[in-house]
């Protein structure tokens, strides 16, 4: 796409300042899209409003007057812009803000920063991203304006929202053990003073400011202490005096970049569940025997975190329930390599959720046992999965917290028009969600009673089929227990991550796509974070489409993303890279070699700060 540009000078700061603009041919220009992004859901702070743009005059706009702190880093500026189109002319927004020091002699640019978007067909309503720049943030305050000659373009419209993301989630953040404002894992008067010394300005930092946001909406004020001075006098704080246990918000924040052994002991080998060789299982699907020498590879890339999918059914007795040594056995082994290496490692009940064979397309009810969420299924479906976590927790049960346990893999209504996508008013769809919550509870239940170190271990419990629509659902239920996270799958935006059925796409842009990530995460603090409950999306990735480029791009902004709101990921490998299949590969694993280096060079770069 060919580019113009246009110079204009304009006043209404203190400074006077030159904006350049990029002129673009058509809608989908770098920051313009058409409505339906929610800027509530999208933007750390957001409000309606009613601010006149009229062409060659600024409009200087102060984020704090709309509840952004000074302390904020204001990474987008939004806008919903409604106009009238019946001119049939062009139109163009454009965002500018003093940036002292900043200079780009190609486009003429010193000591401001400016950016627009040229609209050949605007709609009646239209929603700008604009990014700041990354070096030089917006201080204090910044310009709206219309450009454009007079006569050759729209000359007013009208801002109906704005809204401002900020980095890092925004100044509060999210809690890890609420009143602990001086992060000594302890909950006392200390913290109270601190905080009185914050509000009252005798000092200006906190050492974890989410903590002492009580009230949860992003600010810090009286109400919080109030609410901290009533929890340490009524006892609400007592059970966070351990100083020695952490909580689960700040055990998930060593979890700093995870990889899936997938493909491997998920296998299930349906054409060979009479043979008990645990190698046969593993290698049924085409992957090789897994080797220390991979997670030594893994652990060098920059991983810290391995998920172990196993799949269990097949290698238990029909009757008894009672898994085969030879597989417990190989687990373990596994299990040891990544432990060994200090590394994190995720157990789970993978592909052990239906009756239904993908290779015949049928139903059938195999000599092994499995669950399926529903009714009908709870009672065999609850002896399956506490039988697997009875004999799990024993064998495992001296583990220190670098083992985590997950309970279930996506659960869901195998073949089920409903699936994948919940349907919050189809009964069957309650009854699974209901099921699954049971389920977890019954699993939680047996893990605890078990013992030693079990009695604590950080435990990942699924939504309806992991998803993170799923998830912010009323009828998902998480137990009263102090060391869970919620587990959720999320390859988004789905076109770009995961279609394979003619739809996908191969280019990534930030600016179009990021709303749809962004909003996700945002949906899921709201629901667990802010509660207490850590997130982890222990499968994402996107799928090979011969655009390692775009891949790499769309990794960075997903894990600075999530990293914003402290929810780790687990990148979905199944050894797969060419063919028409979901090829996810990332390890060579015949050659032990990480093949995509500048996708994994962005997942490093994303995650080095974390934890």
């Amino acid at each position: 796409m060919k580019n113009t540009r246009w110079l204009a000078r304009f006043g209404g700061l203190a400074t006077a300042a030159v904006m350049l603009f990029s002129q673009t041919a058509a809608l989908s220009g770098n920051a313009s899209q058409t409505p339906g992004t929610d800027l509530a859901e999208v933007c750390n702070y957001s409000e309606d409003v009613s601010i006149v743009l009229k062409r060659g005059e600024a409009a200087d706009i102060k984020p704090g007057d709309y509840g952004v702190q000074p302390s904020d880093v204001i990474s987008q500026v939004w806008i919903d812009l409604s106009t009238d189109i019946s001119s049939g002319k062009p139109m163009m927004p454009a965002m500018g803000y003093n940036a002292p020091g900043y200079e780009n002699a190609e486009l003429d640019q010193k000591d401001w920063f400016g950016t627009g978007d040229w609209v050949q067909t605007p709609a009646e309503k239209m929603t700008f991203c604009w990014d700041t720049l990354k070096d030089f943030p917006i201080s204090g305050s910044f310009q709206l304006q219309l450009w454009g000659e007079e006569g050759d373009v729209i000359d007013t419209a009208t801002v109906t929202r704005i809204g401002f993301k900020v980095k890092g989630g925004g100044s509060i953040g999210v809690a890890t053990r609420p009143g602990d404002v001086n992060n000594d894992r302890m909950v006392s008067v200390a913290d109270a003073v601190l905080l009185v010394k914050f509000l009252l300005a005798e000092t200006e930092t906190l050492n974890a400011p989410a903590n002492a946001d009580l009230d949860k909406n992003n600010r810090l004020d009286a109400v919080d202490l109030t609410l901290l001075k009533r929890g340490l006098m009524n006892g609400t704080y007592e059970q966070q005096q351990n100083q020695d246990d952490e909580t689960a918000m700040e055990f998930v924040s060593h979890l700093k970049l995870g990889w899936n052994l997938g493909n491997t002991m998920d296998a299930q080998g349906w054409y060979s569940k009479t043979n008990q060789d645990a190698k046969t299982y593993e290698t049924s699907w085409g992957n090789p025997v897994t080797n220390k020498a991979m997670i030594d590879t893994i652990k060098a890339a920059g991983f810290n975190t391995v998920r172990i999918p196993v799949s269990w059914g097949a290698k238990m007795d029909s009757n008894t329930y009672q898994i085969s040594d030879s597989w417990m056995n190989r687990v373990q082994e596994i299990v040891d390599y990544v432990i060994d290496n200090d590394m994190y490692c995720i157990v789970n009940i993978h592909h052990d959720n239906t009756d239904f064979d993908y290779e015949t397309k049928i139903h059938h009810f195999p000599d092994f046992p499995y669950f399926y969420p529903d009714s009908a299924h709870y009672q065999q479906s609850e002896k399956f999965v506490t039988a697997v976590w009875s004999q799990v927790s024993e064998r495992f049960k001296g583990y220190d917290n670098h083992l985590i346990f997950e309970t279930m893999n996506e659960p869901r209504l195998v073949a089920h028009n409903n699936e994948w996508w919940i349907d919050p008013n189809n009964n069957d769809c309650k009854d699974a969600m209901n099921c699954i919550n049971k389920l977890n509870a019954a699993a939680l239940n047996v893990i605890r009673q078990s013992g030693g170190n079990n009695e604590k271990r950080f435990v990942l419990l699924p939504t309806y089929a992991a998803n993170p629509d799923a998830a912010t659902l009323e009828g998902c239920v998480m137990p009263n227990d102090d060391h869970i996270m919620a587990e959720i799958h999320a390859y988004r935006p789905y076109n770009f991550c995961l279609a394979n059925d003619g739809t996908g796409v191969s280019k990534f842009n930030a600016q179009s796509d990021g709303a749809e990530i962004y909003s996700m995460m945002n949906n899921l603090k709201n629901r667990f974070l802010n509660n207490g409950i850590p997130v982890v999306i222990d499968e994402f990735g996107a799928m090979n489409r011969n655009n390692e480029d775009d891949r790499a791009a769309w990794v960075k902004y997903y894990l600075e993303t999530a990293n914003s709101f402290g929810i780790p990921c687990v990148w979905w490998d199944n050894n797969a890279f060419t063919g028409s299949g979901e090829n996810f590969g990332l390890l060579n694993r015949s050659e032990n070699r990480i093949e995509y280096t500048k996708i994994m060079s962005a997942m490093a770069e994303a995650t080095k700060n974390r934890g």
